[in-house]
């Protein structure tokens, strides 16, 4: 059911396609393998979680809204100051008897609303990636990328 629902899904076949560790559990998109850096420049790894809304059984439909969750320590830009811009509370949350949260973001677009899931994950996922990046040129938030 969960590959049926990215094949039918362009967003998320997007997503999938270009690398990026997706998966369709409890009615959330979760995006691991996310890069960030704590406090002491460290690159550690977290993941990104989203309430999954469906247009129909096999096709994600829209956002339903900007935020999104997150797992990992609290994530820091290239001189170790915690990214507030970005993190709306932080807060231990129980989303499932499967999956638990440390933190809540928003990063809201021009728009007001991300158009596709695609959008709304490669943002928060190149937000903290790129801060990784600075440190280390080497990282990814696309670990699944297949090579040329």
């Amino acid at each position: 059911m969960q590959q049926q629902l990215i094949n039918h899904s362009p967003d998320l076949k997007k997503l999938q396609d270009q690398g990026y560790d997706i998966l369709a559990d409890g009615g959330y998109l979760i995006t691991r393998h996310v890069p960030y850096l704590d406090a002491n420049l460290t690159v550690k790894y977290g993941t990104l979680v989203c309430l999954l809304t469906l247009a129909t059984p096999t096709r994600a439909g829209s956002p339903q809204d900007h935020t999104i969750y997150f797992c990992g320590e609290v994530p820091c830009d290239a001189q170790g100051i915690a990214l507030h811009s970005v993190i709306n509370e932080s807060r231990w949350q129980q989303l499932t008897p499967e999956i638990a949260v440390d933190h809540y973001f928003s990063s809201k677009p021009p728009s007001g609303n991300y158009p596709n899931f695609y959008e709304k994950v490669s943002t928060y996922a190149k937000i903290l990636g790129s801060q990784a990046q600075a440190i280390d040129p080497s990282v990814t938030w696309t670990p699944l990328k297949k090579q040329p």
